[in-house]
């Protein structure tokens, strides 16, 4: 410790031979104790959120931004921007003013906004119209609306995909000699 020449510690106490003072515990009582509580269910049908979006349990707003990793259970509806990579075996909604450039792996994704990257859904994969979307997109079921935009790779995977990686290659086409 570092000493300035002046005591700044405070005092040890003195010393008494008095008993110690005993205090007695006070039972006190709750007044949330008398008022029933409500359900879950309840309180929130009673007090909705006011930024609630139907079908998503969690939502990255307009005007939000996010850059990073992201992964979630349930179902996320993103509004604003995103950058980097989602992660989660449930539901993604990308809304139609939604920005995301994304490597995305869902269980299901519905897309109204537009999308970058990659997309792969191991249910489903829904674009609505307006989306547009420049990706590489694996999915063993897909769906597109008119009026979509729909750029890059599609690799539809099923239950069979093990058969259609498994089956040997097409011969090159022989082109037989002509004698002149």
């Amino acid at each position: 410790m570092f000493r300035t020449g002046h005591r700044t510690d405070p005092a040890p106490p003195a010393e008494t031979t008095a008993e110690p003072t005993r205090i007695e515990p006070k039972l006190v009582e709750s007044k949330a104790a008398e008022t029933p509580t409500a359900p879950a269910a309840e309180r929130s049908a009673a007090r909705p959120m006011p930024m609630e979006r139907p079908g998503a349990e969690a939502v990255l707003g307009k005007g939000v931004t996010f850059d990073g990793t992201l992964r979630f259970t349930g179902t996320l509806r993103i509004d604003g921007t995103f950058k980097g990579q989602i992660l989660a075996g449930d539901s993604l909604l990308i809304g139609e003013g939604a920005d995301v450039a994304a490597d995305i792996t869902c269980g299901t994704i519905k897309v109204s906004g537009e999308a970058r990257g990659s997309l792969t859904a191991t249910r489903a994969l829904e674009l609505k119209a307006p989306a547009r979307v420049s990706a590489d997109v694996t999915t063993p079921s897909l769906i597109v609306a008119e009026g979509v935009q729909l750029e890059g790779n599609v690799r539809m995977n099923g239950g069979s995909a093990r058969a259609r990686h498994d089956r040997p290659k097409r011969p090159a086409s022989v082109v037989p000699e002509t004698s002149a």
